[in-house]
C-alpha cells in the first residue's frame, strides 16, 4: 500500500496542483495519452514507491511459460472480455462508472451485451419478462406512461387521430397501415378493434420471439412478418403503397435514418403520413458526449438526431414534417415514468440485459433534460397516388369532396325568422326563457362605452396599448348580424345543421345542465350539441367527445360551427380549431366567444386566454377566412357588487 501520510488527488483537465517546497510527489496518468505541463526538482526514481497497480476489468491476465537461453520467464497476455468500448484502450468500464453506472468491478459478466444483435436483444428481452397476457392489450404495449391512468395505448389514439386530422373521409376509406418494429403486436391489435374495418394493417418485426408472441394473440386479420422495416421492396407497386406509415421507439434503431426515410417515403402513397414516436435529441446536446453514447450502445439507439435535423434529412425524400409534439411535456412523461428522480443504474440478477442499462441511461437523459420525447408526423408531397384514394390536410378539407354550404345563386332565397340578439336559458325548447344578462354576475354589451370612457379620462397616451375603437362592440348584436347574413343567402328550402360546441355546460363541475341555450341561433337548422360532459349521453342531435378530438364527428357535416366561452377550458384548442376546420363545410360560418381577460374558472379547467390576433391566427392558418373579431366588456350589476364578494 501507499506509504502513512501519503495524500491522493485526482487531477482534472485544466486543474492545477501545487507541491510545496520539499514534499515528494509522483504523478500516474489514467489515460492512453496525457500532456501536462509542470516544473519539478529531483526524479521519483529516486525514492522508494510501492503504488498499487491500477485494476484492467476487461482484462484477463494470462500467465504463459516461455523459455530462453539464459532464464524462464512469466510473459503476461491481455484478452480483450468484452470489446465493445468506442473509446480507445481498456476504458469501456471506467466510462459507465463516469456515466453514473454502478457497475461491479468483479464480474465481467455484470452486463450481457449482444454485438448490434437486434434479434438476440429483444428475444433475451421478451425472455426476461414473463408478464404478458395475450388477452389484454395494454399488458404487451411496451412503451412509456401518458397521462394520470399511466396508460401507453395513448400512444395509439394519438396516432389514430393524426390520421383522422391529416387524411379526408380516413374512416371511409381502404387505408393501408404499416407498423414498423411491431413488437408484440399491441398497435396492430388495438387498431384491428377500434379502428375501421376497411383498414388494412401489416407489422414488421425482426425479432423471432416477438414474432412467436403475435401468433398467440386472439385471432386476428393484420398480419405481421419476420422482416426488417427497411424492407419494403414488395410495396413499391402502386396498389400496394401503405396510406400510414408508423413507428413507436423504434425507429430510434435504425442502423441508417436517411436510409430508412428513404425506403419509407419510396413504399408511401401521395398524402400518405409518416407517424413517429421515440426519443430525440434536445437541441445543443453533444451526440458524441460520453453518457449519450453509452445511452446509444446499450439502447441500439443508433438514430441520435434532434427534430430539426430528422427534419432536414426527410425533406430529401418529400417528407414534410407537419406535427413536432412534445409528449414528454405534455403527458408528464418523467413525472408518471420516472417520478423525476435519476435511476440507480446498476445490474440484478432479472435485469443483466443491455437493454436495461439503455433504459436506465434513457432515464438518466430524460430527466437531466437531454433527451425530449416527441411526436412527429411527416406528411408525403408529391410522388404517386394510392389505390384511387384522394385525401387532403385539414387546410384543404374545403376542397375537391367536401360538401358545400347550399347558395341561392339568384334563385329565390330561403324565408327564415330573424334571430335576434338576446340571451337564453338553455332549459326547454328553442333556447328556453329569455335572460337579460349573460349570467347572474355579469351584463356584457359595455365595449363601446368603455372605450369612449377610457379616451375621454386618459392620463397617459402609450401607443403599444391602444387598440382602436373599431376592436370594440356587442358581442352578441355582432354574432346575431352576422347569422343573418349567412341565412339570407340559403336557397329556398335549404337544411343544414348548427353545431353548439360545450352546449351542456359542465355540470361535473356544478353548473346547471342546460340543452338548448343557443338553439335560437340555428335559425332554419338542426341544433346539434358537441360536449365532454356526461351530460351530453343520450340527447337527441348530440357527440359525447372532446373537441380536440372528436372522430364521431363526420368530415364537413356542419353549415355553422359556434362555441361561447368553451375554448379556454381546452388543454390543446389548437387541437380543438383543428376539428372545427375539418367538421365546418365549404363556404360554412364560425363564430366563437373567448375570454381575453377573466378569472380563472376551472369548469372542469381552465388553460388560455385568447387576443384579437390569436384567434385571427388560429383561424387564418386553417383555411377561414375572418370576417370579424373584436372585444366586448362585461361587467357587474351595481346590485351584484353591493351584495356579493368572491373570486367573481
Amino acid at each position: 500500500g501507499l506509504p502513512d501520510g501519503v495524500i491522493t488527488v485526482l487531477q482534472q483537465p485544466g486543474d492545477t496542483v501545487f507541491v510545496p517546497k520539499g514534499w515528494y510527489h509522483a504523478t500516474c496518468a489514467l489515460d492512453d495519452w496525457t500532456i501536462a505541463v509542470g516544473m519539478q526538482r529531483g526524479s521519483p526514481h529516486n525514492f522508494e514507491q510501492r503504488f498499487e497497480p491500477l485494476p484492467q476489468p476487461y482484462v484477463q491476465r494470462k500467465g504463459n511459460k516461455h523459455e530462453t537461453s539464459s532464464r524462464k520467464t512469466t510473459i503476461t497476455i491481455d484478452e480483450k472480455i468484452h470489446p465493445m468500448p468506442w473509446t480507445g484502450g481498456n476504458k469501456f468500464q471506467e466510462k459507465m462508472a463516469e456515466c453514473g453506472v454502478k457497475f461491479n468491478w468483479d464480474n465481467v459478466e455484470s452486463w450481457i451485451w449482444f454485438n448490434g444483435d437486434l434479434n438476440a436483444y429483444y428475444n433475451k428481452l421478451i425472455e426476461s419478462d414473463s408478464k404478458r397476457n395475450p388477452n389484454d392489450i395494454k399488458s404487451y404495449a411496451v412503451h412509456r406512461w401518458m397521462g394520470k391512468d399511466k396508460s401507453t395505448l395513448i400512444h395509439y389514439e394519438l396516432i389514430h387521430s393524426s390520421i383522422l386530422q391529416f387524411i379526408n373521409k380516413a374512416t371511409e376509406r381502404n387505408l393501408r397501415l404499416l407498423d414498423a418494429g411491431c413488437g408484440l403486436g399491441a398497435g396492430l391489435m388495438w387498431f384491428e378493434t377500434y379502428a375501421p374495418t376497411l383498414w388494412n394493417l401489416v407489422g414488421h418485426t425482426i425479432s423471432s420471439a416477438q414474432l412467436d408472441f403475435i401468433h398467440s394473440l386472439p385471432s386476428h386479420k393484420f398480419n405481421a412478418v419476420l422482416k426488417s422495416y427497411d424492407d419494403l421492396g414488395e410495396y413499391k407497386d402502386t396498389n400496394k403503397l401503405f396510406d400510414i406509415i408508423y413507428s413507436i421507439e423504434a425507429f430510434i434503431h435504425s442502423p441508417d435514418e436517411t436510409n430508412t426515410l428513404k425506403a419509407w417515403s419510396e413504399a408511401l402513397a401521395d398524402q400518405g403520413l409518416i407517424v413517429l414516436i421515440d426519443d430525440f435529441l434536445s437541441v445543443g446536446v453533444d451526440k458524441n458526449a460520453d453518457d449519450i453514447q453509452l445511452f446509444s450502445k446499450s439502447w441500439m439507439g443508433n438514430v441520435l438526431q434532434t427534430t430539426t435535423g430528422l427534419a432536414t434529412i426527410a425533406e430529401k425524400f418529400n417528407l414534410n414534417l407537419v406535427v413536432d409534439r412534445d409528449l414528454g411535456s405534455e403527458y408528464q412523461i418523467i413525472a408518471r415514468n420516472y417520478r423525476n428522480k435519476l435511476p440507480n443504474i446498476a445490474p440484478t440478477k432479472a435485469k443483466s440485459h443491455q437493454g436495461w442499462l439503455g433504459s436506465g441511461m434513457r432515464q438518466k437523459l430524460m430527466v437531466e433534460g437531454k433527451l425530449t420525447y416527441r411526436m412527429l408526423v411527416f406528411q408525403k408531397v408529391g410522388g404517386t397516388k394510392s389505390h384511387g384514394t384522394n385525401r387532403s390536410l385539414f387546410g384543404d378539407s374545403t376542397e375537391g369532396d367536401c360538401d358545400s354550404v347550399q347558395s341561392a345563386n339568384g334563385n329565390e332565397a330561403l324565408t327564415f325568422n330573424p334571430i335576434e340578439a338576446e340571451h337564453r336559458t338553455g332549459k326547454g325548447s328553442g333556447g328556453g326563457g329569455k335572460m337579460q344578462c349573460i349570467s347572474g354576475w355579469y351584463c356584457c354589451g359595455k365595449g363601446e362605452e368603455w372605450w369612449d370612457n377610457l379616451e375621454d379620462n386618459r392620463t397617459h397616451n402609450t401607443g403599444y396599448l391602444k387598440l382602436p375603437k373599431s376592436l370594440f362592440g356587442n358581442y352578441m348584436d355582432k354574432m346575431v348580424e352576422h347569422l343573418n347574413a349567412f341565412y339570407s343567402q340559403l336557397p329556398s328550402g335549404a337544411t343544414g345543421k348548427f353545431l353548439d360546441i360545450g352546449g351542456t355546460g359542465s355540470v361535473a363541475s356544478g353548473m346547471s345542465k342546460v340543452t338548448s341555450k343557443f338553439a335560437h341561433f340555428a335559425g332554419p337548422f338542426d341544433y346539434w350539441v358537441l360536449d365532454s360532459d356526461s351530460a351530453a349521453k343520450g340527447l337527441d342531435n348530440a357527440l359525447y367527445c372532446d373537441m380536440a378530438d372528436c372522430p364521431d364527428a363526420g368530415d364537413c357535416s356542419f353549415d355553422v360551427t359556434f362555441s361561447h366561452t368553451v375554448l379556454e377550458h381546452s388543454s390543446r384548442p389548437w387541437d380543438a380549431f383543428d376539428t372545427i376546420a375539418r367538421v365546418t363545410k365549404k363556404g360554412g360560418l364560425t363564430m366563437h366567444v373567448v375570454p381575453f381577460s377573466y378569472q380563472y374558472h376551472a369548469t372542469p379547467d381552465d388553460n388560455y386566454r385568447f387576443s384579437h390576433k390569436a384567434l385571427t391566427s388560429l383561424l387564418e392558418d386553417r383555411g377561414f377566412t375572418v370576417l370579424d373579431v373584436g372585444y366586448d366588456i362585461c361587467t357587474k350589476p351595481e346590485h351584484v357588487l353591493k351584495n356579493n364578494i368572491d373570486e367573481h
